[in-house]
């Protein structure tokens, strides 16, 4: 965990240099992961307690709902992206609440679904595992859609 990600008044400078830390850290973890021969049993996903606007505050972006994550590991069908894409992003878009604060298309659960399948989770007990997963209709993901078949647990 890092912290300094609330970047209201400098998104430009900051972000990159957060984001070049990510990317060195989760290298280094993947080639050590890789050279213990367990890679395809590693799924590392990126977490965040709120999304960023779209438009700017002056200098950088304030909290909203909407926002993007990552999945990684030797088991996942990497090169995809799950999830809905607004069809537009414009002021007037219908996901667009003012601000540039756009409502998720994608529930947490859904990409936690098909995580929690890869671990070995029953559906069964998914109810316990993702309360709130129930509430959700759409945008949901099996182990599947996320990882290569060949390599679920």
């Amino acid at each position: 965990s890092i912290g300094g990600f609330d970047t209201h008044s400098d998104n430009g400078p900051v972000l990159t240099n957060l984001l070049s830390q990510i990317d060195d850290s989760i290298s280094c973890f993947a080639s050590e992961m890789k050279s213990q021969g367990v890679w395809s049993n590693v799924t590392v996903i990126s977490a965040s307690e709120f999304g960023r606007t779209l438009t700017s505050n002056g200098l950088g972006t304030d909290h909203a709902w909407g926002g993007n994550h990552f999945i990684a590991g030797g088991s996942v069908a990497g090169g995809r992206i799950h999830g809905q894409y607004p069809d537009d992003i414009t002021d007037d878009g219908i996901l667009n609440i003012g601000r540039g604060r756009l409502i998720p298309t994608t529930p947490w659960e859904g990409v936690w679904k098909g995580i929690s399948e890869w671990f070995g989770v029953e559906i069964q007990n998914m109810g316990s595992v993702l309360p709130n997963l129930s509430n959700f209709a759409s945008n949901i993901f099996d182990a599947a859609d996320l990882f290569q078949s060949s390599l679920f647990r």
